[in-house]
């Protein structure tokens, strides 16, 4: 790195850019990445900063496409080789999808850190300077290399595999699970853990392909599965019960879609444990993977959602699949 890190800032919108509507009342898009990360004091004193405005819309608009074109991006600054680090400004409801999509899909050293806010700027105390500024200690510091894809909110540094939004309006909203937080940000201070998160890469594919999460519920049944089957999913993510458990008729949807050839894996609603095969009674963990399905292990409804579908964009067969779901 050089004496002074060169930090890329990639705005896309989200709360951190927003200001409170006098006519609505509500918070809308109002601010774009330069005055943002203008209006935050100290900020130059970490490194030489650009800023590119990428988008600016709520993290909710986000759609499959987007995500291909920002991975592409930055890919193409990579590969300039004049940036030391990566600030991604992004909306908190989907972020931590998007930053585990560039996690698999953009292998690299260099840090990629994602932060947002959980105010608007109107807010008396908007939280997204600080987290502006955290976000570019940790995407300047030598550490930081080599951990990919982070998220950092609050002054807590998590892995894009591992964390996850637990609160709908606190400031300090994310949370890693399974293991805690990689580390801190204090007073500008950046300090890693020993806690570690798996990774796993899948080439970055041209596009990706429909798949639709179906989620367990008492007295579901298989209406919304056969659903998305007819909409064209290409794959399935079952968000089941427990360590990921589903009632006698989403088992005969699971197995109606894999006898079609369709990808399942099967996941948990729960947050904290992960999905596992324990019990063998239908519709239990044991007989869905008998059936065929793929356990996520670890990663929540939306994360496997991703990476299944990265996978079959790139074409991953059943094999490649189960070794992939680690």
């Amino acid at each position: 790195m050089s004496p002074q890190p060169h930090i890329h800032f990639i705005a896309t919108g989200g709360t951190i850019a927003m200001r409170i509507d006098p006519a609505t009342g509500g918070a809308v898009p109002a601010l774009t990445g330069a005055e943002l990360t203008a209006a935050v004091p100290g900020l130059q004193l970490i490194g030489q900063v650009d800023v590119e405005e990428f988008a600016n819309i709520p993290s909710e608009h986000m759609q499959p496409e987007f995500w291909l074109r920002l991975a592409r991006r930055i890919q193409q600054i990579i590969a300039q080789g004049d940036t030391d680090g990566i600030v991604i400004l992004h909306g908190t409801d989907i972020m931590e999808e998007t930053a585990f999509f560039l996690d698999v899909t953009v292998p690299t050293p260099m840090p990629i850190v994602f932060t947002g806010a959980m105010r608007s700027a109107s807010d008396p105390k908007a939280d997204g300077p600080a987290n502006i500024l955290d976000a570019a200690a940790v995407a300047a510091s030598l550490d930081a290399r080599e951990r990919g894809v982070l998220i950092v909110m609050h002054g807590d540094i998590h892995s894009a595999r591992r964390v996850t939004k637990i609160d709908t309006s606190a400031v300090d909203a994310f949370e890693s699970i399974m293991p805690p937080d990689l580390g801190t940000v204090r007073s500008g201070l950046v300090e890693f853990s020993a806690a570690w998160s798996p990774r796993v890469h899948v080439p970055l594919p041209a596009q990706l392909p429909r798949v639709d999460i179906i989620t367990m519920y008492a007295g579901v049944d298989d209406f919304a599965l056969r659903g998305a089957l007819e909409r064209g999913a290409a794959g399935l993510v079952i968000a089941g019960v427990g360590a990921g458990n589903v009632n006698q008729a989403l088992f005969e949807g699971v197995n109606h879609a894999l006898a079609a050839g369709i990808p399942v894996v099967i996941s948990s609603r729960v947050p904290f444990g992960g999905a596992q095969p324990l019990y063998s009674y239908a519709g239990g963990g044991m007989a869905l993977r008998r059936a065929g399905a793929i356990f996520a292990h670890d990663l929540s409804p939306q994360k496997a959602r991703v990476l299944l579908m990265v996978a079959l964009g790139a074409q991953y067969d059943q094999r490649g699949l189960e070794e992939l779901f680690v």
